[in-house]
């Protein structure tokens, strides 16, 4: 597989936005927004200024509802399937679900021994006792339908590709575990969603991701999806006091992305990530692990280094002094299954050969 950054689909993304000023390897932490979707974002927050607030989020009714309309779609649902609503990140829509589950929030929760820091303290601050899934670093269907064979939890949660490795779950299957045992299964998608097939997702009863990421969309926005059975009882989920101006550029990154071909985007980030791993396990040999596989069909690539290394410090300069954007993982990121930091590497659609030559060579001088 390679990284051309002559492609089509490369070019579009290119030339769709302002042109970087820094090598940018950090889609993972969020990605480069569109004119497109900077322009709706700035001509809301000015209707606003001249029609008024609550006129203005009036007039964006039919924009917000396409976009409800192209989250189902992704997620492999069907036309006004469930209820999808606007929050203001992928953490708040966690909270949010958790507070607002029917009969009061879930008292035993199950998910992975690699689940997201974050997710954890959220479910710890909603008083969940957890169960930890403990079936190795890619979960395993039959592993989860043996636990649930024995042990009945409230809620499961999973996250669909971890913001700590590259390693794709296989969330469909894990859900479809979860509905056969009769189980809610919730769906941390906030790295997925724009980045990988999420049609899998169709047997989820809620799902919930952010803008900021793989979307490139604006910060500060993100959305729950809920469907089935449970969709008309977990309500409440939207708030009518927010930034809607950032809805209605979340809005535009979506059609942006389907306008794209979301398998054409998916490909092209898998192609991205295989290019970006094989290229730097070459060029690393020695002095960094690749963690992933290296054809791993996601654009998230990890990497450790052989030797102890500060990486923090490193990270630093690789911004400061290489002009390099790339995320140093602590092990906060996923306590239960970190054990020291890693080099995160995420670049996007328009990431070339030189970029990642750039990395290597920068790392290679300073570990």
């Amino acid at each position: 597989m390679t990284c051309d950054p002559t492609s089509d689909l490369a070019q579009l993304w290119r030339t769709g936005r302002p042109a970087r000023t820094l090598v940018h390897l950090d889609s993972a932490a969020a990605g480069r927004s569109s004119w497109a979707v900077l322009d709706a974002t700035a001509a809301h927050a000015r209707r606003e200024a001249e029609r008024g607030g609550y006129v203005a989020s009036v007039e964006a009714a039919d924009a917000l509802e396409a976009a409800r309309a192209h989250v189902r779609a992704l997620l492999g649902w069907g036309a006004g399937e469930g209820t999808v609503a606007f929050v203001h990140s992928a953490e708040d829509a966690l909270r949010r679900v958790l507070a607002r589950w029917p009969g009061g929030p879930p008292a035993q929760v199950l998910h992975a021994r690699g689940e997201y820091g974050p997710n954890v303290r959220v479910l710890e601050e909603a008083g969940a006792e957890r169960t930890v899934l403990d079936a190795g670093h890619r979960l395993d269907p039959a592993a989860l339908e043996r636990l649930l064979a024995h042990r009945r939890p409230d809620l499961v949660h999973l996250t669909w590709l971890g913001s700590h490795v590259g390693t794709v779950q296989p969330v469909g299957e894990l859900s479809a575990v979860c509905a056969a045992a009769g189980v809610p299964v919730v769906v941390d998608a906030a790295q997925a969603f724009g980045h990988l097939d999420t049609t899998g997702a169709s047997t989820a009863d809620v799902v919930y991701g952010t803008s900021r990421k793989w979307l490139a969309g604006p910060r500060g926005v993100g959305f729950v999806a809920v469907r089935g059975p449970l969709a008309q009882r977990l309500t409440g989920l939207e708030q009518a006091e927010a930034h809607v101006a950032g809805r209605v550029g979340l809005a535009t990154a979506l059609a942006e992305h389907v306008q794209l071909g979301p398998a054409a985007v998916t490909g092209g980030l898998a192609a991205v990530g295989a290019r970006t791993r094989h290229l730097l396990a070459a060029a690393l040999e020695g002095r960094w692990e690749v963690v992933e596989d290296l054809d791993e069909p996601s654009a998230v690539v990890t990497l450790r280094p052989r030797e102890q290394l500060d990486l923090a410090a490193l990270r630093a300069a690789l911004l400061a002094e290489e002009g390099i954007v790339t995320t140093c993982c602590g092990t906060e990121r996923s306590p239960g299954e970190m054990r020291a930091p890693s080099l995160r590497v995420s670049g996007h659609l328009d990431t070339a050969d030189e970029d990642l030559d750039a990395l290597a060579a920068a790392l290679l001088r300073r570990s």
